[in-house]
């Protein structure tokens, strides 16, 4: 797939248009908190570099990652606690969107492409998340793990895919199984350098860039 032959864009959605890594940190470590004394348990929390580096799984599994092996069926109690406090921090105003992408996304929809929104993200937190960033008025498809029981972001890919009617897609996104799952759906990829990924696990991507601006260039259109 050539980005020239692209008629439409899927992205992922925190670490490539949200900038939610204090909210997230702090939410897990306060929830975690919540949940060993609503259970009665001890343990300590992660450390920030893992949870971070478990941001981007499907929820049960960053949910279940938070925990220790003897807890880890009770990651929905877990979730129950962090989402609460995922709300609270979006609707205080604690998230945001990387800069420029509201313009970006506004230029690659008037020019014509169609944009969908795909997230390993449960849906409570993806529903706060485009309310408080205001994404649900660019994307003609918005979907997250839940629209997809038991499956993967490239199950995620494949159902916005034909949704949007379309075999010519681009999927944009920070982590290493965002590019896995457009390469799955024959699509082209782009890889973005200021979310949680590491460069090592972008490198499978078509083309790599560091501000969500260089975006329309990559596709052929103007910068």
């Amino acid at each position: 797939m050539t980005f020239g032959a692209v008629d439409t864009v899927l992205f992922d959605m925190d670490g490539t248009l949200s900038r939610s890594e204090r909210l997230a940190l702090d939410a897990a470590e306060r929830g975690l908190e919540r949940f060993y004394v609503e259970a009665g348990e001890r343990a300590e929390a992660p450390a920030r570099e893992r949870i971070r580096g478990m941001i981007g799984l499907p929820s049960s599994e960053y949910f279940a990652g938070l925990l220790p092996e003897r807890l880890r069926g009770r990651w929905a109690d877990v979730r129950r606690h962090v989402l609460a406090l995922e709300i609270e921090y979006l609707r205080e105003g604690r998230g945001g969107t990387f800069p420029g992408t509201e313009e970006t996304l506004d230029a690659l929809r008037q020019s014509g492409l169609r944009l969908g929104l795909v997230t390993n993200a449960g849906r409570g937190y993806f529903r706060a998340t485009c309310e408080a960033l205001r994404l649900d008025s660019f994307f003609a498809v918005a979907l997250c793990i839940d629209d997809a029981p038991g499956g993967s972001k490239a199950d995620l890919v494949r159902r916005a895919a034909a949704e949007l009617g379309t075999r010519r897609g681009a999927m944009v996104g920070d982590k290493v199984w965002d590019i896995e799952a457009g390469r799955a759906n024959g699509f082209a990829t782009v890889g973005c350098t200021w979310g949680y990924g590491t460069p090592g696990e972008l490198s499978g991507a078509d083309a790599v860039i560091d501000d969500i601006r260089r975006l329309p260039a990559v596709l052929g259109l103007a910068p």
